[in-house]
C-alpha cells in the first residue's frame, strides 16, 4: 500500500503543475473542450485513488470538483473568473493535502467552506443539482467513467526511479567515460592491431551511447516550469487590477533536471516583476496609444550548448534616472561615479542588493530583492543575465544558462604545481604576461593588470589559494582573463594553461566548498582528481565583487586607448617549421588537438575527420603518423571551416599598426611588426577560396538538389547521388524536400510531374535528342549535367 502510495504522490504532483495551467486557458477559451475534458479527468482519477487509499478528504475534494466540472463539459454553466477560481481554490487544497501525505504536516480542514463556495456555481440559482451534504459523503462505489482505450494505449511505457539511483547512473557512466579514455591513451602508447582497433572502436561507441542515454533520462522539457506561469500571473492580475496576456513558447525546450528548480525562483521574480513595474494599468496605457491590455512574452530556445529564456514585455521599461535617484539616496555609489558611468552599468544596477524604483512595498515586489535573487541564482547554476531597456517600451531579459550541470567546456590551469579546472564561458582571453600590451601595475596598494589600455583587477591563483610558487614558473606565466557571472571581470595569473576539455562536475567536500573558491571537482581524462575554480568566488576573494571597480577604471581610459581596444585582434603562432606568423582572431573559432590517426588522404587532398565530418587541413606537408597529436586551429567564416595546424599558439595581440603590403598578397594579407619584429599576416581569404577543380570541404549548408526517382531506381540512387555529392551538393529524395530545394532533378516520365517548374533539370536516357525531350540534358554528360545546376542555383540567387 505505500508503493501505491508514493506512486499516487508523484502523478498527483506532475499533473497538478500543468492542471492549473490549463484551467487558466480555459478560462479565456471556455470553447478549448480538450482543456475542461483534461480536468474533469484528473479529478476523477483522483476521486478513484482516494478511495482505494482511504484518503477521505481528498476523495471530497475531487468528487465535488468533479461534479463541477461535469456541468460545465455539459455547457450547463457559463464560465466565470469567479468559478475558475473556486475551482483553482479547492485544486490548491488538493495539492497541499498532497504534499501533506508525503511530509506528514497536518492542513487546517476548511475542506467545506471551499466545497460549498464552488458547488454554489451549479445549477437552479446556485444551488447544486445534487446536494453538497451528499457530495461530501464517501462514494466508493459509483461507477468510473471509461478511458479513452486508444488514448491509453498510445502512452509512452515509463517506470518510475529515484534520482539517487539516477545520480548514480550518471556517476557510474562518467567514470566509464574517463576509463575508456584512459585506455585509448595506452593503447596508442603501445601500438595496437587492427583487430583491437575495432573491438575498441564498438566499446566507444557503446560507452557513448550509453553516456547520451543516461544524459537524456536527466533531461525534462521546460514545459514543467512553464506550466506554472498563467496561473502566477493569473492571480497577480487580479490583485493588481490589471489585464495581461502571457505568451508562452519553446515549451518543448528540454534542460537538465536540477535547472527547472534552480530556475523556479527566478522566473517568479521577473514575472512579478514585468506584471508589478513594467505593465502600465489600463488607463495609463490608453494615455500613451497602447493597448489596454498588456504583453508579456517568454520563449525558451536552445543555442549551441546554451539555453536562452526571454522575458519581454511591452511596459515602460526601467527608468534609468529614477534608478540611479534610488542608487545615490542608498548610498551605493556617489553622484559622481553614477554620471561617470556608461550606460550598460547604469541599468545593471538594478542587481543591486535592496534596490527597487517601486514607490510603496506591496506583497508582489517593492523590498528589492528581486532581481538580487535572480542574478545570485543565475551565478549559482553557471547562468548569466543580459538587460535590453527601452525606456517607455518595455524591457528584456535574458537569462542564458548551461545546457546541463554534469558536464561543462573547462580550461585546465597550472598553479603551485597543481591542476585545477575552471568554467571556459567564463574566461574572456588567455594573454602572455611577457606580452608588451601586459603591464602590472599598483594603484593604492592594489595590484592592478593593465591588458592593451583597460585596467583589471589582478591576483596570482597561488596566492588566492595560499599555495607556494614554484620555483621555474616566473618566465613564462599566463596571465587568464576572466568575466564572472557576479562581480568585475579580472586578471587571473597562472603558472600555465594546460589543455581544455569537456569536465563531469562532482559536488566537493563540504569543507572545501565552504571556502566559497571552489564550484565542486572533476576527473579529467588522466585520472587524476582536480578541484574547480569558481570564478565569482574568486572575483570576491580578490575584492572585487561590485562591477564599479570595473566602470571607474573604464572611466579613465583616454580616447586613443579606447580606440585601440576597439581594434582587430591578430593570433600569433609558430608554424610546425618553426616560423612565426599570425591570423586575424576573428576567424579563429576555437583550437583542437587532433589525433594523427583521424588525418587522411582524399581525392589528393589532406583532410582531418572530426566528429565523423571531413575538413581541409592546412600547414602539413605529408600524412601524419597514427600516434602524433597536433595542435589544430579551427578557421571559420561562418559556413566553411577549415583546420590549420601549429606547432603552438603564442599570443593575442592587438592589430591597430599599419600593416605593410606583402609580396605575395594571394597568401599574406601584410607584414606587422609584433614586439619589434616583423611577422606576416596570413591571408584569411586563401583557405575558403576555392581552387580551379575543387569543392570546399566543411561546407554547413550546401545547395539541396530534389531527385525526382522511385525507389527502385539503381541509376539514380548508385550514379547520379555519389557525382551529385562528390560534387558538393546535397542529395534527397524525400518528396518532403522538394519545396526547399535549390535544383529539382527529373528523369523520363517524371519529367511531366514537374514540368513548369523553374528549377527543373530535364535528364534523358539517349544520347539522340527527340523532339518531346528537347532542352532536357544527356544523363552522362557530366559537364553539362553540372553546369545546368549551378545554372539553377545562380539564377535562383
Amino acid at each position: 500500500m505505500d508503493d501505491l502510495r508514493e506512486e499516487f504522490i508523484a502523478e498527483t504532483r506532475e499533473t497538478l503543475e500543468i492542471l492549473a495551467g490549463q484551467l487558466v486557458q480555459w478560462e479565456k477559451d471556455p470553447s478549448d473542450k480538450s482543456l475542461i475534458d483534461s480536468a474533469f479527468r484528473f479529478v476523477h482519477t483522483v476521486k478513484g485513488s482516494c478511495g482505494f487509499l482511504d484518503l477521505p478528504r481528498l476523495l471530497r475534494l475531487s468528487h465535488a470538483a468533479e461534479e463541477l466540472l461535469s456541468h460545465a463539459r455539459d455547457e450547463q454553466i457559463v464560465v466565470s473568473s469567479a468559478m475558475v477560481t473556486a475551482v483553482l481554490a479547492v485544486i490548491d487544497r488538493i495539492s497541499e493535502l498532497t504534499e501533506a501525505l508525503e511530509s506528514g504536516e497536518p492542513v487546517f480542514d476548511n475542506d467545506a467552506t471551499l466545497i460549498d463556495a464552488m458547488l454554489a456555481f451549479l445549477p437552479d440559482k446556485g444551488t447544486p443539482a445534487i446536494p453538497a451534504a451528499a457530495i461530501r459523503q464517501l462514494h466508493q462505489d459509483e461507477p468510473g467513467e471509461a478511458i479513452d482505450e486508444a488514448a491509453s494505449a498510445s502512452k509512452t511505457r515509463t517506470v518510475r526511479v529515484s534520482l539517487t539511483l539516477l545520480d548514480k547512473l550518471m556517476n557510474g557512466i562518467s567514470d566509464l567515460v574517463l576509463a575508456r579514455n584512459e585506455v585509448s591513451r595506452q593503447l596508442r602508447r603501445v601500438g595496437t592491431d587492427n583487430e583491437i582497433d575495432q573491438a575498441f572502436g564498438r566499446l566507444s561507441s557503446t560507452v557513448a551511447e550509453m553516456r547520451d542515454a543516461i544524459g537524456m533520462m536527466r533531461m525534462q522539457h521546460i514545459d514543467r516550469l512553464f506550466s506554472t506561469l498563467p496561473r502566477l500571473l493569473r492571480d497577480i492580475c487580479i490583485e493588481l487590477g490589471k489585464q495581461i496576456e502571457l505568451t508562452v513558447e519553446g515549451s518543448e525546450v528540454e534542460v537538465d533536471r536540477e535547472m527547472v528548480e534552480a530556475l523556479r525562483d527566478p522566473l517568479t521574480h521577473i514575472l512579478r516583476n514585468a506584471a508589478d513595474h513594467g505593465i502600465e494599468d489600463p488607463e495609463q496605457r490608453r494615455s500613451v496609444g497602447k493597448d489596454p491590455v498588456g504583453h508579456i512574452r517568454v520563449v525558451a530556445r536552445q543555442s549551441g550548448n546554451q539555453i536562452l529564456i526571454e522575458i519581454s514585455d511591452d511596459g515602460r521599461g526601467i527608468d534609468v534616472e529614477k534608478l540611479g535617484q534610488r542608487a545615490i539616496a542608498r548610498k551605493l555609489l556617489t553622484s559622481s561615479q553614477w554620471q561617470n558611468m556608461p550606460e550598460r552599468a547604469k541599468l545593471e544596477t538594478i542587481f543591486a542588493p535592496g534596490l527597487s524604483t517601486a514607490e510603496a512595498v506591496t506583497s508582489i515586489s517593492g523590498r528589492g530583492v528581486g532581481m538580487d535573487v535572480v542574478r545570485t541564482n543565475m551565478h549559482a547554476i553557471g547562468g548569466s543575465i543580459d538587460l535590453e531597456n527601452n525606456e517607455g517600451q518595455g524591457l528584456k531579459i535574458t537569462l542564458r544558462l548551461p545546457l546541463t550541470l554534469s558536464i561543462i567546456a573547462g580550461l585546465s590551469l597550472r598553479a603551485g604545481g597543481q591542476i585545477y579546472g575552471i568554467s571556459r564561458s567564463a574566461v574572456v582571453e588567455i594573454v602572455s604576461v611577457t606580452n608588451r600590451s601586459v603591464e602590472i601595475e599598483e594603484i593604492g596598494g592594489m595590484p592592478v593588470a593593465k591588458v592593451r589600455g583597460e585596467r583589471l583587477a589582478y591576483a596570482k591563483l597561488e596566492t588566492i589559494l595560499g599555495v607556494a610558487e614554484m620555483e621555474d614558473s616566473q618566465s613564462a606565466r599566463s596571465l587568464v582573463i576572466i568575466k564572472p557571472a557576479v562581480g568585475a571581470t579580472f586578471a587571473l595569473d597562472v603558472e600555465a594553461v594546460v589543455d581544455n576539455e569537456e569536465l563531469v562536475v562532482k559536488p566537493g567536500a563540504p569543507l572545501i566548498m565552504a571556502t566559497g573558491l571552489y564550484a565542486g571537482t572533476s576527473l579529467p581524462d588522466n585520472g587524476k582528481p582536480m578541484l574547480l575554480l569558481d570564478a565569482s568566488g574568486l572575483a570576491a576573494e580578490i575584492g572585487v565583487e561590485q562591477d564599479l571597480f570595473e566602470m571607474a577604471n573604464r572611466n579613465q581610459v583616454t580616447d586613443a586607448e579606447q580606440n585601440k581596444q576597439d581594434a582587430d585582434s591578430g593570433l600569433l603562432f609558430q608554424t610546425l617549421d618553426g616560423t612565426v606568423q599570425a591570423i586575424r582572431l576573428a576567424v579563429v573559432d576555437r583550437i583542437e588537438d587532433v589525433d594523427g590517426s583521424a588525418f587522411h588522404q582524399v581525392g589528393g587532398r589532406l583532410c582531418v575527420s572530426v566528429e565523423q565530418v571531413l575538413y581541409d587541413a592546412k600547414g602539413l606537408k605529408t600524412l601524419p603518423d597514427a600516434g602524433a597529436t597536433f595542435k589544430m586551429l579551427r578557421l571559420s567564416d561562418g559556413s566553411t571551416s577549415v583546420f590549420l595546424a601549429v606547432a603552438d599558439v603564442i599570443d593575442i595581440f592587438a592589430l591597430d599598426r599599419e600593416i605593410a603590403p606583402s609580396l605575395l598578397p594571394e597568401v599574406y594579407e601584410g607584414i606587422v611588426h609584433v614586439d619589434g619584429k616583423p611577422v606576416e599576416v596570413l591571408n584569411s581569404y586563401s583557405f575558403f577560396e576555392a581552387r580551379p577543380g575543387e569543392n570546399p570541404i566543411g561546407i554547413s549548408q550546401r545547395p539541396l538538389c530534389f531527385v525526382d526517382a522511385s525507389c527502385d531506381d539503381g541509376w539514380a540512387h548508385n550514379i547520379l547521388a555519389p557525382l551529385l555529392s562528390a560534387s558538393g551538393y546535397e542529395v534527397s529524395f524525400d518528396p518532403t524536400d522538394q519545396s526547399r530545394a535549390a535544383v529539382v532533378l527529373a528523369n523520363g516520365a517524371n519529367t511531366q510531374k514537374t514540368a513548369g517548374d523553374g528549377r527543373m533539370v530535364a535528364l534523358r536516357d539517349s544520347l539522340q535528342v527527340k523532339d518531346e525531350e528537347r532542352g532536357s540534358i544527356y544523363r552522362y554528360d557530366r559537364l553539362g549535367l553540372l553546369s545546368a545546376i549551378e545554372s539553377k542555383i545562380a539564377g535562383a540567387r
